[in-house]
Formats: structure tokens, sequence, C-alpha cells
């Protein structure tokens, strides 16, 4: 038998429950058996006299009175029947809104009952009749659909396992089954599904993480071998002229930055395309290190895109890029939905014609009349903010005959090894160094009521003649938020405490031009103060700004609201965060004091996963992370790289596998046929 039969094999699954068992995307018998529960019921049965008031036990004894339903209000019922526990010790059973369960409550039937003691009454409130199904006293609970009972998915489990428990492979190679006393994956799917311990469901569950995590980079190993078999766009060594312009850069890049670019410029040598993911904290230097790599495309001929997420990052990286490379030749031009009609289509028609050899844009870059003469390089900075199918419209926009090279940029940094899980086997680059000279933001977390602490601030810096930002979660007042201010109230409170200094705002119902003319307002220092929602998360970069205020910052998450901080300290003065919150919840206080105390983006990613989950933090719906079965990167990161080095190993030749194993591998991987 086949564990990829249909459920249809199995008694009691019909049409009807067919269709709802597909919903939780079960449809074969190994679908089934994946489907682990996600909590346990002790069911073990208990002597009466330890039981305390209102605790939830398993009763079993025999019914001994005829069970009695009456009915009150719109469709509520009753029913109560007495049980005799022991030949000492009869008690009253009641059942609210199951007058179904009749029949299975006969006077001489033996039944276990799962409910609520009451010691007073000498009463089980009734909550479910046991079905066991198997001998341990730990009931699985599953997550299911409208109409499909526990009954009924434990059940089909169960037979499942009768059926063709004989007949599921073993998938992992027998050295590493033993090397590391895994049992056998049809041992460890049944104890996840009917363990009798806690030891029990920790050694099943160790198996199957390990499995998953090892075919996980079985697989992705795989894929990079492929890979490098796409012919790439060829790039010619200018060593010689990208050092002559890196020395005319008003600032030597840190070692750090210097590593990551040496590892690009590898890449990019290659006759396969590069697919690299450059990481680094907020404010550490990673646009450089792209516009170098753009440089590079340059110097041989060929195009390079750099999309972002917004104009206004557009803008200025558009700005900064001319400002240090226009004297050797180079100009970026900039494409953006905002732009004039005849503008616009200039720069589409020099982008095609080869004039326009770096393209600096949004989304706009990715619309079909775009199209490149030779594009070799295409950066996606902030690459959790676009979606897959935008981030491969990009990469589609090379010659046909070959594969462009990707460079994807995030400043929501992860550890390497988690990183390249997450990032699905890119090479991962990693600047951990700031640039010389930057002096740590000092942070911290204030309430409400102190808030004249970071008013005298405030008119300190302005009176030094830097700049403000003041962040707010929302534009307009709430009457669902009463307590959180907006950019509205909080505007005509700072207008009155600094009169003699000039405020601007920044938010998403201003129109593109009025937000182009507000951030060159206080890019130029012609506002002071700039007032804005989370628009200023991404990128921008004010070196004469020195204080961050986050209003409501409970309301942020911790790698946004790190992001924010990165928005100031970006000269060589020293600057200020402020987080005016009064959170009501133990993970916003905790959230408030990570960031007061912490300053590593790295270690505070961690524990923004840790907080609200991988997917939240890093984007999971839009980017095309991985969607483990079971295991977890953050807490199982430790088997994880132990998963990781044994595949090196094995395809490296350093440990041994049988041919029969490999092959088993690559077609489980090749046909997608397990859980991954």
């Amino acid at each position: 038998m086949d564990w990829m039969d249909s459920i249809e094999q199995l008694k009691g699954i019909g049409p009807a429950s067919l269709a709802r068992f597909k919903q939780l995307n079960i449809e074969s018998i190994q679908d089934l058996l994946f489907h682990f529960p996600f909590r346990y019921e002790n069911i073990q049965e208990r002597d009466i006299e330890t039981i305390l008031d209102q605790e939830k036990v398993v009763l079993k004894g025999k019914i001994i009175s005829d069970p009695v339903v009456s009915y009150y209000g719109r469709r509520k019922s009753r029913l109560s029947c007495r049980l005799a526990v022991d030949s000492q010790t009869l008690i009253t059973v009641v059942f609210f809104n199951q007058p179904y369960l009749v029949k299975q409550l006969e006077v001489g039937n033996q039944v276990a009952i799962l409910g609520k003691w009451q010691q007073s009454r000498q009463t089980l409130m009734g909550m479910k009749i046991i079905q066991r199904s198997h001998t341990n006293d730990l009931e699985p609970i599953y997550s299911t659909v409208k109409g499909l009972s526990q009954s009924l998915i434990s059940k089909s489990v169960y037979q499942a396992f009768e059926l063709y428990g004989k007949d599921i492979p073993e998938i992992l190679p027998e050295s590493l089954n033993l090397a590391y006393r895994l049992m056998p994956l049809n041992q460890a799917l049944y104890r996840m599904h009917f363990p009798k311990s806690a030891e029990h469901y920790h050694q099943a569950e160790r198996k199957i993480i390990y499995q998953e995590f090892f075919l996980y980079q079985w697989r992705l190993m795989n894929q990079a071998e492929q890979w490098e078999k796409y012919p790439s766009v060829q790039y010619l060594d200018r060593t010689d002229r990208r050092h002559q312009i890196q020395a005319s850069l008003p600032f030597e890049l840190t070692s750090s930055q210097q590593q990551a670019l040496d590892e690009i410029m590898h890449d990019l040598y290659q006759p396969y395309p590069m697919r690299r993911m450059l990481q680094g904290d907020v404010g550490s230097g990673k646009t450089i290190v792209a516009f170098l790599a753009m440089i590079e495309t340059l110097s041989n001929d060929l195009q390079a895109a750099l999309m972002v997420p917004t104009e206004i990052l557009a803008r200025q990286h558009v700005e900064s890029f001319n400002q240090l490379f226009q004297s050797f030749g180079f100009q970026a031009k900039l494409l953006v939905s905002s732009m004039e009609r005849s503008e616009k289509e200039r720069v589409i028609q020099a982008i095609a014609s080869g004039e326009c050899q770096i393209v600096i844009g949004t989304h706009a870059l990715i619309q079909d009349s775009v199209q490149f003469k030779r594009l070799g390089l295409a950066i996606i900075d902030e690459q959790h903010r676009f979606g897959v199918n935008q981030r491969h419209a990009l990469m589609a926009k090379g010659p046909e005959e070959v594969t462009i090279n990707i460079l994807q940029m995030t400043a929501t940094p992860i550890p390497r090894t988690l990183a390249q899980a997450i990032y699905q086997g890119m090479a991962v680059s990693t600047i951990d160094q700031m640039p010389h000279g930057r002096l740590p933001i000092q942070t911290e977390w204030i309430q409400e009521n102190q808030i004249n602490r970071v008013y005298q601030r405030i008119h300190e810096q302005l009176s030094k003649g830097h700049q403000v930002y003041y962040v707010l979660p929302l534009i307009n007042p709430s009457d669902a938020l009463e307590e959180v201010e907006s950019v509205q109230s909080v505007a005509q409170r700072l207008a009155d405490q600094y009169p003699q200094y000039r405020i601007g705002y920044l938010h998403g119902q201003l129109d593109k031009e009025s937000q182009r003319e507000t951030m060159e307002g206080f890019v130029s220092h012609h506002i002071d103060i700039l007032i804005a929602t989370t628009m200023v998360e991404v990128g921008v970069s004010v070196s004469n700004a020195t204080v961050m205020v986050v209003q409501s910052a409970e309301r942020f998450g911790l790698s946004q609201l790190h992001q924010l901080r990165g928005r100031v300290g970006r000269g060589q003065w020293q600057s200020y965060c402020y987080l005016i919150a009064n959170p009501k919840t133990d993970a916003g206080k905790q959230r408030m004091q990570i960031m007061a105390e912490q300053s590593d983006g790295f270690l505070i990613s961690e524990a923004d996963m840790a907080l609200r989950g991988m997917g939240d933090v890093l984007g999971i719906s839009q980017s095309g992370l991985p969607d483990f079965h079971y295991a977890n990167l953050i807490e199982d990161q430790h088997i994880y790289r132990v998963a990781k080095e044994d595949v090196e190993q094995i395809l490296s030749g350093q440990q041994p596998i049988t041919p029969q194993a490999r092959g088993r591998l690559d077609r489980l991987v090749e046909a997608n046929e397990m859980k991954l």
C-alpha cells in the first residue's frame, strides 16, 4: 500500500467529509498523518476522592438510570443521568445542548466522560464522551473545520496507521538515524498523534523537526547546483577602475562593507548569475555597497536597476548616487509614477536604447513599457516590502538568453544560518559594523506624564541648529483610539511649544508632490521639525537630524521602532530617541524595555520574531518565505544548523551515503512528495 493513496480508502470518509478534509489540505494518507494535534487533553481516569472542585477530569462508570432530556429556550437542552463510578459512589452527569448523546448513555453502558467536577453537588458537568481509539491517556486535539469532528479525525488517523503504518517509507539515511538515535518515521508519526508521555512526544518531535530541516536543506542545495548551470551576463574584472573610484569617496568603507562588496564582486565574475542577500543594521552602509556594484556593472557596458519601496527613498538615492559619482561621468536616472508623462517617457526611451545605464525607481520599473537594452544587475532594497511577483517581474527584465544577477537588501538583519534558510538558499552578505565616527543613539522609554523631558531635549537640539523627527501612528484623530494622538493634534501643540521653528508634515494622505516638497524641505533644513507617520521608516537619511520621538510607541513592533530610531545618528553628533508609551500589556512593556536597553539590530530582530512571529516581522505573506509544516526556525535553530551541516558533508563527500538513500532523497525532493 502507498501512503500517497487518497484518504477515501479509509472507512467513514465519504464525499462530504472528504470535502471537509480537503479544506484542511488533507487529501492523501501522508497529508493526514502529518496533520499533527495542536494540543493534547489528559483523559487519565481519576479516583473520585482525589478530584478538586471545578477540576476537569475523566470519570469512568456504568449508567444506572435512563437519561432525561429537558428542553428550554430556543434549541437549548439539558441531559442528565446517574453514573455508578464504583460500587460505593453514585454521581449525576449533566450535558447541555447535546441531546444526541442519549443512545450512548443507555442503562448498562460503560462510559468514560470528560467533564468539570462540582464537588458540592456531586455532579460531573459533562463535556464529551471519550471514544478511545488508542490506549493512551493523552487525547489528541486537532485543528478542524465546521462539520469535521475530532472523533472522525482521530479515528481516521488511527485507521491509517493500522492500514499503512508498515508501508511508511524511511526517508533519512540510516547512518543519521543511528548517529542521532532517531526513531523510525512510522513510529515518530504515531507518537506525535498518540504519545504515551511527554518524553515519547519529544523524542518523536525531534525526529520530525530534524527530517523536515534535512529535506529542506537538501532541496536548497540541489537547487543551488541547478542555478549554477544557468548562463549569466559576463563581467570582466574592472578592479583597478573600482579601486580608483572607491579612493575618491569622502569616506572609507568599513571592513564589513568591504567584505560584503568583495563577496558581491566574486559572484558577478562567475559564469552563473548572482543570488545574494545583503543584510545589515539600520545605517550600516548597505547603499554604498549596492552603488559600487552598480558602478561595476556600468563599467562592463551593462545596465543596473535599483528598485525601492517609496518615491522619497528613490529620489534620495538618485541624488546621493549622482553627488558621489557624477564626476566620473556616471549618472543615475529616476523613474517613479508621479513624474510628468513626457519626462517618464524620455527615461523609458533612454533605458530601452541603453543611453540610461543606471535607473533607480519604485514599482514603476516593472511596468510593461519599461524594456532594458542589456540589464545585468537588479537590486531590490527593503525586499520584504515587495511581493514575490513584483521581484520576479524585475528579474524578468533581463535579456532572454541569460539570467541576470540579483542582489536583494534588507535592514532587518538576522543570523546568517537563519537568513540562508529564510531566504531559501541565497548567499548572504552581512554588514555588522557601523560607519566610522558614529555615536550610539541614546534611547529612553518615557511615560506620557514625563513628556516635558522630551520637550526640553527637542528645544536643546533645535537651539543647536539640529532637526527633529516626531512620528505618530495616526494621521487624523480616531474615535476608536481616543488615547492615541494624531499628526493633527500634535502639530498644534508643537507649534505652540516652538513658535520660532518651522514645522512640516509628512503622511500618506498628502499627494506625491507635497510629500516630495516636504522631504526636500527637511533635507535642505527649511523644516526644523518633521511630524510624520511611518513614511520616514525606510531609508531616509538626514545627518543633521538628532532627535527621534515616537508617540504611542507601544503600537509599533520592535523592528519598526529600530528602523525609526535609525533615522537619526547619521552624523557626528550625539543623537536621541524617545519612545513615549504607556503600554497596558506585558508584551508592550517588554518591547519598550528591549528598545531602551538594546541597540543591536540582529538581537532586536530575533526578539521581535520571538514575540510576534517570523511572518509578521519579515512579511511572510509577501516574500515567499519557507512555510515549515512543523519545525520552527526560531525555536529550533540548533537542529537546523545540525541538519544543514549534515547535508553539506554528504554532498561534499565527507559523509557517506548509499546510492539507494541518495536516489530516494532526490526523487522525493524532485517530486515534492514529502512534507517540506
